[in-house]
C-alpha cells in the first residue's frame, strides 16, 4: 500500500541566544534532498508526528524527540529522521549544532504489493533554508502495509533488541502471547494448542517446510534480508492455506536503491549480506548467507552430539518500466544432527539422526495497477529430509520431494471503501523414499509411508477488505482447494488414489470504539493434510508437510478469537484476546515414539548385538481435540530508550491421544495434551544507557508439561495425570555500537540465552530411552531433564 507523506521542516535558529550577538551570520541547516519515511508495517489509517531534531555539526541527526504523535507512527518517524543527513547549520564558515522541528504526515492509500513493484517517485530537491525561512515543504513518496485484523507484526528493529532472539525476527516470535515452546531454547512451538507440524511457514508468499535450523535455532534466512514478520495465531487471510495452526510469514526488504551490506561473526556462526544496484538503478542484485559451526559450544557440553547448518539467499530484480518488474529469488538451507548411541554406559560412534535440505527458486512478474498490483509467480523446489535409523546397523531414511508451484495474486482497490484480494494457485509434489537397510531381515522404518505419494493440488481464494464506515472494517474471505494424491506399488499390490476437497471460509472485523480503543474478532475454518514424522528420536519434530498418512483424511480446525487493542500513554499499547480452537482428524506428531518390549518378552538371542523392537508413534493416529484461553500483550517499542514488553498466556489444551498398553494393545484417552502449559510468561526490559550502549534482559516462565507414570517404558493410567515442575530462564543482551559515518556502524554484542543454566523437566527426555543391554530389558523410565540448553554469544556486527 502506498502512502503519501508531506514533510515540512520548521527551521529556526537553534544556537544559544548569546551566539546571536556575534557578528558572524547564522545559517540554519539545509534539509536533505530525499527524506523517505516508510509507512509502519503494523499500522492503519492516517497520522501526524511532530519531532524535535538536533542536527550535529557534521550534519547527522544526533537526537530526535517526539513532541506529538502516536504509535506506531511516532517511533517509525523518529527512527527514520535519525538516518537523515543535513547540510549543517553555519555560523559564518563554522559548522554548529542546531535544533529544528520536523512534521511528518502519514496517509494510507495504496496496497502493500505496490511497494515491491512501483518505482520510486522522483523527489524534488528541498530549497536551501535561510534564517528568515520558516517552512520548506517537501513531497515524498513512501510505502506501507495495511495491518491485518488479528495480526501481530515484528519489525527487524524490534527483533534486534529482543534479548535471547539473537537479532532474528523469526526467533523473536517466541516472546509473543499464544506461543508455547515445546522445549525451552528449541524453536518448535505449539501455538494456541496446535502441534508444531500444523503451523504454516511462508517467505514472500512461498511455502517452506520449516523456519529454523536445528539445535541453535537460527532462522533459515539471514535476518538482514527480513523487513518484518507477520504472525497470525489463527484465522489468517484467505491467501494462506493448508495449515490447521498458525501462520508465520516473513517479508523481505524491498530492493535497495544504493549499495549496502551487513556482516556478523559470532561464537557459533557467521553471516553476511550485500546488495547493489545496476543499470542506472533499474536493477538490483542481493547475495546473503550464513554458516554455522556450533561444535565448540557443544563440545563443552557433550561429546555425543554433532551439529552443523548453513543457508543462502540470492535475489535479482529488474524494472522493465514504471509498472512492470521481473525478479528471481533463490534460497535454501541445510541441517545436520548426529548423536552417539550409548550402550552399557559407553557412547558409540556418531550416527546421523537428521539431515535436512530444502531449496527454492521463485520466478515472479509484478505489474502495478491503477490501485493495486498483480503478481504471477512460479516456484521450483527440492526437499530432502532424513530421520535416524533405529540402531547402529540401520541406515537413516530420507524422503525427497520435487515440487513445482504457481500462483497468481491480485490486490486491487475497487473503491475508496472496498479492496479485492484474490488469487489462484497450483502445486505438484513428487515424493520418493530412500530407506536402505543392513539386511533383508530388517523391516523398513517408515513402512507406513511406502510407497510414497504424488500430490497435485489447486486452490482459489478471495477476500474483501470492506470499510463499512470510518470506524468499522470487515474482511469476509473464502478459500477452496482440491488435492489429489495417489500411491502405487505393483509388487505390494498397493493402488490408492484419493481426491479430497476443502472449503475454508473466514471472516474478521475491526470496530474502532474510540480513537484509542478497537474491538477485534476473527473466525475461520482451516484444513490441512496430515504430516509424516521422520525418525524415532524423542524431541525431533521433523515432518514432511503434505505427505499423507492415510488415503482420505484431512485435519480440520475451527479457529475463533475476540479481543481489544488499546493505545495507552507513553507509547504503550495493550492487546488482550480470548480464543477457542477445535480440531478433528488431528495428526499429533509431537507425541512420544515408544519402544515396545512387554515384560513377558524373552531376551533376544543369537549372534551379534541384539536388535531392539521397532518404535511405535501412537501420536500419528488421527485424533480430536480443543484448546481455549486468554492472551495479554503490553509493550513499549524496543527501540525506545526505556522499553518494556510483557506477554502472558493462560490456556488449556485437551486432546484425544493413543497410548500403548502393557500388552501391546491401543488405548484412546482424552487428556491434557503433551504440550499443555497453563501459564506462559515473557517479560522484557531494555534501556539505552547513552553513548550507543544498550542493555536488556528477558524472563521466561511457564508451567510444567503433563506426563504419565510409566511401567518400564509404557505409560499407565491416569494418562497425563501428572504435571512436571515449572521452568524459568533468564536471557541477557548488551550492545555497544560505534557509528562510522552515515549508514555505517560496527557493534560488539554480548548475548546469552538461559544464563541461569536452568534444566527443564520434560517427558521428551525419558531416562529409559537407549538403555537396551545385551541381556535385554530396560531400566525403569522416569520423567527426564533436558539441558541446561543454553546459548552464549559474543559477536561483532557491521553495517555498511
Amino acid at each position: 500500500m502506498v502512502a503519501s507523506l508531506l514533510v515540512t521542516l520548521l527551521v529556526a535558529t537553534a544556537a544559544d541566544p548569546a551566539l546571536a550577538q556575534l557578528a558572524a551570520p547564522i545559517t540554519p541547516p539545509v534539509a536533505p534532498s530525499a527524506t523517505n519515511v516508510a509507512y509502519p508495517p503494523a499500522a492503519s489509517g492516517d497520522s501526524v508526528v511532530l519531532l524535535e531534531l538536533v542536527v550535529a555539526p557534521d550534519g547527522t541527526v544526533s537526537d530526535a524527540k517526539v513532541l506529538e504523535g502516536v504509535e506506531p507512527f511516532s517511533e517509525q518517524a523518529r527512527r527514520a529522521v535519525l538516518t537523515w543527513q543535513f547540510v549543517p547549520a553555519m555560523r559564518g564558515t563554522t559548522p554548529i549544532a542546531a535544533r529544528i522541528r520536523a512534521r511528518v504526515e502519514f496517509h494510507q492509500e495504496l496496497p502493500p504489493a505496490a511497494a515491491a513493484t512501483a518505482p520510486p517517485r522522483p523527489q524534488p530537491a528541498a530549497p536551501e533554508a535561510r534564517a528568515e525561512v520558516t517552512e520548506a515543504p517537501l513531497d515524498v513518496t513512501v510505502r506501507g502495509q495495511r495491518r491485518e485484523i488479528g495480526q501481530t507484526t515484528l519489525s527487524a528493529a524490534d527483533a534486534r533488541e529482543m534479548p535471547g532472539a539473537f537479532g532474528d525476527p523469526f526467533r523473536a516470535i517466541e516472546a509473543l502471547p499464544a506461543v508455547t515452546p515445546i522445549v525451552s531454547g528449541l524453536p518448535y512451538f505449539s501455538i494456541r494448542g496446535a502441534p508444531p507440524n500444523d503451523n504454516g511457514y511462508y517467505l514472500d508468499g512461498i511455502r517452506i517446510p520449516f523456519l529454523f535450523h536445528v539445535g541453535i535455532g537460527e532462522a533459515v534466512v539471514h535476518p538482514a534480508l527480513i523487513d518484518h514478520v507477520d504472525f497470525f495465531p489463527s484465522a489468517a487471510p484467505a491467501a494462506y492455506g493448508d495449515a490447521a495452526g498458525a501462520i508465520i510469514a516473513g517479508q523481505t526488504r524491498a530492493p535497495a536503491t544504493k549499495t549496502h551490506g551487513e556482516a556478523n561473526l559470532r561464537l557459533f556462526d557467521a553471516g553476511a549480506l550485500a546488495e547493489t544496484t545496476f543499470g542506472e538503478g533499474r536493477g538490483s542484485v542481493l547475495i546473503a548467507g550464513r554458516y554455522g559451526y556450533p561444535g565448540p559450544i557443544l563440545s563443552a557440553l557433550t561429546d555425543n552430539v554433532k551439529l552443523g547448518y548453513w543457508d543462502y539467499q540470492a535475489r535479482v530484480t529488474w524494472r522493465l518500466d514504471d509498472r512492470n518488474t521481473l525478479s528471481v529469488f533463490a534460497f535454501g538451507s541445510h541441517d545436520y544432527l548426529g548423536t552417539a548411541l550409548v550402550r552399557n554406559g559407553e557412547p558409540g560412534p556418531i550416527l546421523e539422526q537428521l539431515a535436512s535440505d530444502f531449496h527454492r527458486i521463485d520466478l515472479r512478474y509484478d505489474h502495478a495497477l491503477g490501485g493495486g498490483t498483480l503478481r504471477i509467480a512460479t516456484t521450483l523446489g527440492r526437499d530432502a529430509q532424513g530421520g535416524a535409523g533405529l540402531n547402529e546397523n540401520a541406515v537413516p531414511s530420507t524422503v525427497f520431494d520435487l515440487s513445482v508451484a504457481s500462483r497468481i495474486e491480485l490486490d486491487d482497490k475497487l473503491s475508496s471503501s472496498l479492496r479485492l484480494r484474490a488469487g489462484v494457485s497450483g502445486h505438484y509434489d513428487r515424493y520418493s523414499l530412500d530407506e536402505p537397510v543392513a539386511d533383508a531381515s530388517q523391516a523398513p522404518v517408515i513402512n507406513s509411508a511406502d510407497p510414497p505419494p504424488t500430490n497435485v493440488g489447486a486452490a482459489a481464494h478471495a477476500d474483501l477488505v470492506w470499510r463499512l464506515s470510518p470506524r468499522v472494517e470487515i474482511v469476509p474471505g473464502l478459500r477452496g482447494a482440491l488435492v489429489a494424491s495417489w500411491r502405487n506399488n505393483d509388487s505390494a499390490n498397493i493402488h490408492a488414489r484419493t481426491t479430497v476437497p476443502a472449503l475454508d471460509p473466514r471472516v474478521s472485523a475491526r470496530v474502532t470504539i474510540t480513537p484509542r480503543v478497537a474491538w477485534l474478532a476473527t473466525a475461520a475454518l482451516a484444513h490441512q493434510y496430515p504430516a509424516l514424522r521422520l525418525g524415532a528420536v524423542p524431541g525431533l519434530f521433523l515432518t514432511v508437510p503434505g505427505f499423507p498418512l492415510g488415503d482420505a483424511q484431512l485435519q480440520r480446525a475451527l479457529q475463533l478469537s475476540q479481543g481489544i487493542e488499546v493505545a495507552l500513554p507513553a507509547d504503550i499499547t495493550l492487546t488482550a484476546n480470548g480464543f477457542l480452537s477445535a480440531w478433528s482428524g488431528l495428526t499429533d506428531v509431537s507425541s512420544l515414539c515408544i519402544q515396545i518390549m512387554p515384560p513377558t518378552t524373552p531376551p533376544p538371542t543369537g549372534m551379534g548385538d541384539p536388535q531392539p523392537p521397532p518404535y511405535t508413534c501412537p501420536g500419528q493416529q488421527p485424533v480430536h481435540g480443543y484448546a481455549y484461553g486468554g492472551e495479554l500483550l503490553v509493550r513499549r517499542p524496543l527501540s525506545k530508550r526505556l522499553a518494556g514488553w510483557v506477554s502472558y498466556t493462560l490456556s488449556r489444551s485437551i486432546r484425544q491421544q493413543h497410548f500403548i498398553t502393557l500388552d501391546g494393545s491401543d488405548a484412546l484417552a482424552t487428556v491434557r495434551s503433551d504440550y499443555d502449559r497453563t501459564h506462559v510468561l515473557n517479560a522484557v526490559v531494555a534501556y539505552d544507557l547513552g553513548r550507543h550502549w544498550r542493555m536488556g534482559s528477558r524472563v521466561v516462565f511457564y508451567s510444567g508439561a503433563p506426563y504419565s507414570d510409566l511401567a518400564g517404558n509404557v505409560p499407565v493410567p491416569p494418562y497425563n495425570g501428572h504435571r512436571g515442575p515449572p521452568f524459568f530462564r533468564l536471557d541477557v543482551r548488551l550492545e555497544k555500537r560505534w557509528p562510522l559515518g552515515k549508514d555505517r556502524s560496527i557493534a560488539l554484542i554480548i548475548e546469552g540465552q538461559n544464563v541461569t543454566l536452568t534444566r527443564e523437566a520434560t517427558p521428551l527426555g525419558l531416562d529409559c530411552m537407549g538403555t537396551m543391554t545385551p541381556q535385554g530389558g530396560t531400566n525403569q523410565c522416569t520423567e527426564g531433564r533436558i539441558g541446561p540448553l543454553t546459548i552464549p554469544s559474543i559477536g561483532v556486527d557491521a553495517v555498511f
